[in-house]
């Protein structure tokens, strides 16, 4: 882990945007229309929307409520000129146009998405069933070379970050290792249906099990490399940042921790004076989710909620606990655990100096009139 402190950091994303800014990876794709900075031009559009988790009710999220982070401009996609480009630390760069990945052998699944930004009780998180094509056979094709270490996924996004305006374009890594092990895809369907723009039309990533960053939507480039990647959405951002004895602590954000939310507690009448039921999801990084435990008086007595069947490792189950209750105030907290033993922490930890991979337990108050 690097050690640094905030003026550093705050330098260093200036600095790393500047670069971004006058290198390579602003080049323009060859199916982007140019914008004025030098970018591919797109459209102002809805960037950040979560989804209403207290409406929780299906398994899977309908497309129109699936949660939205984007940082950058839609792109504007000419899909007859589109060219996915794989190389860098390859044998055998190549490249494929949209009609060629369409005529791929496909597979189906679904995945739970979380942005690593989502609060506690937050709504940016949802799941949702993704068709494509086999992402790690595509990279296999190109015939990595020995030492490959890294892939860079970039996004044919760009525009003025939030905190830096400067122009930069979308591109995160992913370590080898983990690509191999996961059933990645590049991404063409989307419940059943063609990629929306907002989605990551014509292809996005799928890395089941990692968070929503590393899903880069837009896609127009994968670039093995041997060396650690350093661009902007790498290194400065999307880093956790711990207090340590040693001073500030740099911490990779990858893969999705175990987590549980509550999405309402409601009243049963049909079941008798006080009945109630408590019922959200749960979801972890690639290991299933063995048990929820929840508790109506803030954490003293858990009970085991009853849990929907578990489609995979990657997806979330929904559950719920049916409990009655006396007049009075309670406090309902929820706790997953998932089959590695992992489980949510009660509180949060101090000493995370940033606002990702937000996992604690969540609480909700409500009252049972008299």
């Amino acid at each position: 882990m690097r050690v640094f402190n905030r003026r550093s950091f705050l330098i260093g994303a200036s600095r790393a945007a500047v670069l971004a800014a006058g290198s390579g990876v602003l080049r323009s794709a060859a199916w982007a229309l140019p914008g004025k900075l030098g970018v591919p031009q797109g459209r102002s559009a809805e960037k950040i929307r979560g989804f209403p988790f207290e409406d929780l009710d299906s398994f899977l999220t309908p497309t129109n409520q699936f949660f939205l982070r984007s940082h950058l401009e839609i792109p504007t996609i000419r899909p007859d000129d589109y060219r996915l480009q794989i190389g860098g630390w390859v044998e055998r760069p190549y490249s494929l146009s949209l009609g060629e990945l369409e005529r791929m052998s496909r597979s189906s699944y679904p995945a739970t998405f979380e942005c690593s930004g989502s609060a506690v009780g937050g709504g940016m998180v949802s799941t949702a069933e993704w068709g494509g094509v086999d992402l790690w056979k595509l990279l296999e094709r190109a015939k990595p070379k020995p030492g490959a270490l890294e892939v860079v996924m970039e996004g044919a996004d760009a525009g003025l970050d939030e905190l830096v305006p400067v122009p930069v374009q979308f591109a995160r890594s992913t370590p080898v290792s983990t690509l191999r092990s996961l059933p990645s895809l590049l991404v063409l369907a989307m419940n059943g249906e063609a990629l929306r723009p907002e989605h990551g039309y014509p292809v996005r990533a799928l890395l089941p099990g990692l968070y929503g960053v590393q899903n880069v939507k837009w896609l127009s480039r994968l670039t093995v490399v041997n060396r650690p990647y350093q661009g902007f959405y790498q290194t400065q951002r999307y880093v956790g940042l711990r207090q340590t004895t040693d001073g500030v602590q740099m911490e990779e954000i990858l893969r999705q921790r175990v987590k549980s939310q509550i999405a309402r507690v409601s009243p049963r009448p049909e079941t008798g004076k006080g009945a109630y039921r408590v019922n959200g999801a749960a979801w972890s990084g690639g290991k299933p989710i063995v048990q929820v435990e929840v508790s109506i008086d803030g954490g003293k007595q858990w009970r085991k909620a009853v849990l929907s069947h578990v489609k995979n490792e990657y997806s979330w189950v929904l559950w719920y606990l049916d409990f009655t209750a006396v007049p009075g105030t309670y406090e309902v907290v929820a706790r997953a655990t998932d089959a590695s033993g992992q489980a949510q922490p009660l509180e949060r930890d101090p000493s995370i100096l940033t606002g990702y991979v937000n996992n604690w337990c969540e609480r909700k108050s409500f009252t049972v009139p008299a």
